[in-house]
């Protein structure tokens, strides 16, 4: 039986903002040489940005695009015909600090961009281009989501919005671009496609006779983990009702989590800390169905079409849900996962296959 708690569904509007409504100045008809785009951030945050990057590489085709990122994402990047360069500090915790910030404005310094566009926008990468401007004659052209400084360019009109997607609509809409690619844009290479495959195949796992399992989270986000027990309950529904393998998929952080879960059931194939991020897209394409916590490598299905449940607690879904029809966030009424049954999910699942 499924108990009596109110689980809300949240899905996503289709409503997709344009430059008619941010547009200040529109930068496509200007020579611009050299961009830059800031995007530092989590997992997640970086992912979900891939979908404006693309628009930023198809407004600007003649243009040089450097990417300043943070370095345990660059390999989500490798070969990517977006960017002529990749930089960022060798370790992320040196972020903030003094050298970090010299070492930052003399490679800005040195490339000479034409345009900064700042998709991170928060108050590090306001104080950084603050500084760099009153210490040196920044570029014109400085891209930023609010009216502040050190922004140049900014949106033309002030509008409360919520979702990430839509904050980066506003971002690039703000110098003319359209909104095109609304889902995660990752190039993936033939490599990475057939070593997706590969592990696969070795683990006797083809089209649609498997579900994934993304049950961890960040080492400092573990009260947005479903809980083991309640994926191992899960496990052998999905086995017994829809005959399906399963797998699960996670990395450093996740190890303890999957190993809870498999260690209770052999037949459970854990290819935690055994996969690539970009072998992910193709092994969760080939699922039938996906399970996850808010959690970075959930946001990977967005660039797929397979169906998917995200199980919230802390967390809103509307600022946190990775965007895309196929996936359905849920969340109890009062927040608490454990609220959140087995059978509540079994059912939902149901309802999406």
């Amino acid at each position: 039986m499924v108990p009596n708690i109110k689980i809300k569904k949240f899905y996503d509007s289709t409503y997709i903002y344009g430059p008619k409504e941010f547009e200040s100045i529109n930068l496509k008809n200007k020579i611009i040489k050299k961009i830059l785009i800031i995007k530092w951030g989590g997992m997640g945050d970086v992912i979900l940005s891939t979908g404006a990057m693309q628009d930023i590489y198809e407004a600007f085709p003649n243009s040089k695009i450097h990417l300043n990122t943070l370095p345990q994402w660059k390999s989500l990047f490798n070969d990517d015909p977006r960017f002529d360069k990749i930089w960022g500090t060798k370790k992320s915790q040196k972020i903030g600090f003094l050298k970090h910030l010299y070492e930052w404005i003399k490679k800005i310094k040195y490339e000479k961009y034409d345009l900064i566009i700042d998709l991170q926008t928060n108050d590090r990468t306001r104080i950084y281009l603050t500084i760099l401007k009153v210490i040196w004659q920044a570029p014109k052209f400085i891209l930023g989501n609010h009216s502040v400084f050190p922004y140049s360019i900014f949106p033309k009109i002030v509008k409360n919005i919520e979702r990430p997607l839509h904050l980066l609509q506003r971002t690039i809409n703000t110098i003319g671009i359209e909104s095109n690619n609304i889902c995660p844009k990752l190039y993936i290479t033939k490599e990475e496609n057939k070593l997706a495959l590969s592990i696969l195949k070795n683990n006797k796992l083809a089209k649609e006779n498997y579900a994934v399992f993304i049950c961890g989270s960040n080492i400092n986000g573990k009260s947005k983990r479903w809980g083991a027990d309640n994926f191992i309950k899960l496990s052998k529904f999905l086995r017994k009702y829809l005959d399906l393998k399963i797998i699960l998929i996670g990395g450093p952080d996740d190890t303890s989590e999957c190993n809870a879960i498999s260690s209770k059931d052999k037949t459970i194939v854990n290819l935690c800390n055994k996969t690539e991020l970009k072998t992910l897209p193709r092994i969760f394409k080939m699922a039938k169905i996906i399970i996850g916590n808010d959690t970075g490598a959930s946001h990977l299905v967005a660039s797929t079409k397979t169906p998917m449940i995200m199980i919230f607690g802390p967390t809103d879904p509307n600022k946190s849900k990775p965007f895309g029809k196929n996936i359905i966030a849920i969340k109890a009424e009062n927040s608490r996962m454990n609220d959140i049954s087995a059978n509540h999910v079994l059912k939902i699942i149901h309802e999406v296959i």
